[in-house]
């Protein structure tokens, strides 16, 4: 080997000295790398696993957050009814809750726990059943994320219902308290939510005053205050004196507030007080006649004064107007507590479908037409047989009906394998155009857990 001129040594040209010679032995006590050994740890092999582990956890994080909670807002009507009684992909998790509008309840959190206990529960129910644990969290993770909502908790009506299913997750906030409940079935419990559902009865409420009058409209579930633009405000806002020289002149506001008539301080005199309450209030009328009753034939329920009561009664033009009234100064109570009183005076008039039923059910109780067997009940709503069906409220009865072999099996007790068969009969009743009566166990047709009447 040579130096060049800078004094680097350069190998001399051919083989390396020694290439020729045999591979030195390799002592026994020195470590060599198995030939299958991973020689890529270290630094690089951190780094793919780590971003393998990541995709991983994006794909499983998009799996479970990909359903949001829905409110189904509105109306319960006999759609949304359906379309959660029709729901067949189980395991199905329904969670009924009372819940608070306001009050010490909400400022503790009261219904957010309940909440979080009733998604504990139902994880449970789901683990016993076999429920892939990936499933599971899939399901609940939008109820958990509901929990952190702030807004939601303190924006609750009475009732909560909530649906729970693989890719589904809807909820109904409810005018009145349900009974707390949790299930994981096949399908959902949707029962409770059959005396929420619109109904075709309702009514107005008109709370007469000297100022400012409320109106309103109500059913079985609750209150609106219907805000009319031109109703007058009090009895100055429609009879207006004005002094012309010697002559008094008191002039009223036509219907709506258009146009006007004068009554003159010479002649007919001056209106006494019982007149001039009298032209307000039917102006009042004149004003609800021509923005909603003049369509309508339900019952007008007038709240007041017991003075003002008859004189409205002696000049409005509405047919409708309720026997009963509510008397007294309502003006300082809120829409809820004017709604509660209404609901014990209109009692009689929701109550009608109810007695036409049970009136039916007596006059057919000696023929084929009506029964108390649950055996023959079931089957027959499957088959649109039933026009009416009465539930004793509280019953449950645990079972299967194969509708294709008409074969019904009763169980001895809740499981995930049979089904709620009253809340079967229930959804199937509605579905087929029939009419459902929850009721207490001394007000059903005759002893049993359910009685119906049949079309045929």
């Amino acid at each position: 080997m040579g130096k060049d001129r800078e004094g680097k040594f350069h190998p001399g040209k051919g083989k390396p000295s020694g290439a020729n010679k045999s591979e030195p032995e390799i002592p026994s006590d020195l470590p060599v790398r198995h030939p299958n050994r991973n020689t890529s740890k270290g630094e690089d092999y951190s780094k793919t696993e780590a971003t393998a582990n990541k995709s991983r956890n994006a794909t499983y994080t998009e799996e479970v957050t990909k359903t949001q909670p829905e409110e189904l807002v509105g109306d319960l009507t006999k759609d949304i009814f359906i379309e959660l009684a029709s729901y067949d992909q189980p395991p199905c998790i329904s969670i009924l809750l009372p819940t608070h509008k306001a009050g010490v309840e909400v400022n503790e959190q009261v219904d957010m726990t309940a909440f979080k206990s009733a998604l504990q529960q139902a994880e449970k129910m789901l683990n016993e059943q076999g429920t892939e644990t990936i499933t599971t969290k899939r399901m609940l993770k939008p109820g958990y994320d509901l929990l952190r909502e702030d807004k939601f908790w303190r924006s609750l009506n009475e009732g909560l219902a909530v649906y729970i299913a693989d890719g589904f997750f809807k909820f109904i906030k409810l005018r009145a308290p349900l009974i707390q409940h949790v299930r994981v079935n096949t399908s959902f419990y949707v029962s409770p939510l059959v005396p929420f559902m619109v109904r075709p009865e309702y009514f107005y409420i008109l709370d007469i005053a000297k100022k400012f009058p409320r109106f309103y409209r109500a059913d079985a579930i609750g209150i609106e205050h219907l805000q009319v633009e031109e109703l007058p405000s009090g009895v100055d806002d429609v009879v207006h004196t004005e002094e012309k020289g010697d002559n008094a002149v008191f002039r009223t506001g036509g219907k709506g507030g258009v146009g006007s008539a004068n009554f003159h301080g010479i002649g007919a005199g001056r209106p006494d007080e019982k007149e001039n309450i009298a032209l307000y209030l039917e102006e009042v009328d004149d004003t609800i006649w021509q923005s909603h009753l003049n369509r309508e034939t339900v019952p007008l329920l007038l709240a007041g004064q017991d003075f003002l009561i008859p004189i409205y009664r002696s000049v409005s033009d509405y047919k409708y107007i309720w026997p009963e009234a509510l008397t007294g100064n309502h003006h300082q109570q809120n829409d809820n507590e004017l709604y509660e009183e209404a609901m014990e005076v209109m009692k009689p008039y929701f109550e009608q479908p109810l007695r036409r039923a049970l009136e039916d059910y007596g006059n057919k109780s000696a023929t084929e037409l009506t029964s108390t067997n649950v055996g023959v009940i079931i089957p027959a709503t499957y088959y649109s047989r039933v026009s009416q069906l009465f539930v004793k409220k509280g019953s449950r009865i645990w079972g299967t009906f194969n509708e294709q072999d008409n074969k019904l099996d009763i169980a001895d007790q809740e499981s995930d394998k049979v089904d709620d068969l009253i809340d079967k009969a229930v959804i199937k009743t509605i579905q087929n155009g029939g009419e459902v009566y929850f009721m207490e166990a001394d007000q059903m047709p005759e002893q049993g857990e359910l009685a119906a009447i049949f079309r045929y």
